[in-house]
């Protein structure tokens, strides 16, 4: 259980949604072990159990966070200065790496804060978990008013933790006891950080939702439990042995013989394992787990099946309307960031970006995975058509040709190899 000091700048410190967070936060990381045992209280011994674990939370949320599975096309409209500046902001905050992984958590947890923050004489990037934050808002859940950061230190002992808290006005670090150990003004004016929520929050600032993830994978855990017990205990037949004294040890290897009494019997007795049965509820879980969040079932069936581009497509619509759905809200989120970039940027930088520097993005278009026979009819298709040549075939399969005339040039210095290998056949 995580320690929790109450200070007098959080109203109602919410020790179940940082202990739910940061459930969260392990079972998508990997971290199963004592959430499986909290399952297996109907054992009287759990620890001898042997415990397994299969990742769905990562699986799924992994798959349902589609915006950034390639990173965005960012174009400032401001001066070359301002190109510049962003462009460094970008690499040194490793901006597209921190996105991806924010909306990661956004999808897992639902509402997520990240920070531009000035350090090491650069941009960087924090991304905050409910797990260590308070946040006070006024009549939208948009109107951030104060964050209150809680700092556990290096050692997790309760004397080392801190609280960070930032208004619009001030900087404030206090001791786990509250005592004061800095007060500034906030040199950015406002509060320097951006809420990232998985849907348009209606008057909560901490979204509920995901809880069905959470509740399948544990079950789908202690199913696995279940299993590997049943493998180890019941899956074996018992060997039996009646009419003769004192055989309660004996032991009989292949190709050994046993003399019986006349009354005597050897055998053994198969225990009707219910094998198949646990492995159909894993599986038919992984399923509901899958449908229920969205994604086609065999994303997370145990029994891949081939499908082609189109029953891709279809399959994955619902994942589509999804994903157009973040990208809107990350196209927003994005904006937001810009403009926090620039005023902390500016407080501590010698090069600006100017007040008018504007950013637009432009998220990459998810096509369905079709299979190359597929693929070649459709090209054939649509040059018969007239609406595209090789030309155009030779860019999509090679992004970085840029230009036309380079793809051409590349498509005549083909057609001279096929040459050259005909005439040598």
């Amino acid at each position: 259980m995580l320690y929790y000091p109450v200070i007098q700048d959080i109203k109602f410190p919410d020790n179940q949604r940082k202990e739910e967070a940061q459930k969260r936060l392990e079972l998508y990381h990997d971290i199963h072990e004592l959430h499986t045992l909290n399952q297996l209280k109907d054992f009287s011994e759990p620890e001898l159990l042997q415990l397994a674990s299969l990742n769905i939370v990562k699986k799924c949320i992994n798959q349902l966070a589609q915006t950034y599975q390639e990173p965005p096309r960012r174009v400032v409209d401001g001066t070359d200065s301002d190109k510049e500046v962003f462009a460094q902001i970008v690499e040194s905050s490793m901006l597209d790496i921190k996105l991806k992984q924010a909306s990661r958590y956004t999808k897992l947890l639902k509402t997520v804060l990240i920070r531009p923050v000035w350090r090491s004489n650069k941009m960087d990037l924090d991304i905050l978990t409910p797990d260590f934050v308070d946040c006070e808002w006024g009549d939208t859940p948009s109107e951030l008013l104060k964050v209150i950061v809680t700092n556990w230190g290096s050692l997790g002992r309760p004397d080392e933790v801190t609280f960070s808290i930032w208004t619009a006005e001030t900087y404030v670090l206090k001791d786990y006891r509250g005592t004061v150990l800095e007060s500034i003004p906030n040199p950015y004016k406002q509060v320097p950080f951006i809420a990232c929520w998985d849907y348009a929050p209606a008057s909560d600032f901490w979204l509920p939702g995901g809880d069905d993830l959470i509740s399948c994978q544990l079950a789908v855990n202690s199913k696995l439990v279940d299993l590997l017990h049943v493998l180890r205990h019941q899956a074996f037949g018992v060997g039996w042995i009646r009419g003769v004294a004192g055989s309660g040890h004996l032991r009989v290897d292949p190709g050994s013989l046993v003399e019986l009494p006349e009354d005597g019997a050897l055998g053994f007795e198969s225990q009707e394992a219910k094998i198949t049965e646990t492995i159909q509820a894993i599986d038919q879980l992984l399923k509901w787990t899958a449908i229920t969040n969205g994604l086609p079932a065999a994303s997370l069936s145990t029994d891949p099946v081939e499908e082609s581009g189109i029953s891709k497509q279809v399959s994955n619509s619902e994942l589509e309307e999804l994903r157009r759905d973040d990208c809107e809200l990350w196209r927003t989120y994005e904006r937001q960031l810009f403009d926090i970039f620039r005023i902390v940027n500016n407080v501590h930088n010698t090069k600006k970006l100017s007040d008018k520097a504007t950013l637009s993005i432009d998220f990459f278009d998810n096509k369905p995975v079709i299979s190359p026979t597929e693929q070649a009819s459709a090209w054939e298709a649509l040059i018969a058509l007239g609406v595209i040549s090789q030309v155009d075939i030779v860019m999509e399969r090679n992004p970085d040709i840029a230009t036309r005339e380079d793809a051409l040039a590349y498509l005549v210095e083909l057609q001279q190899e096929r040459k050259a290998i005909t005439n040598e056949v």
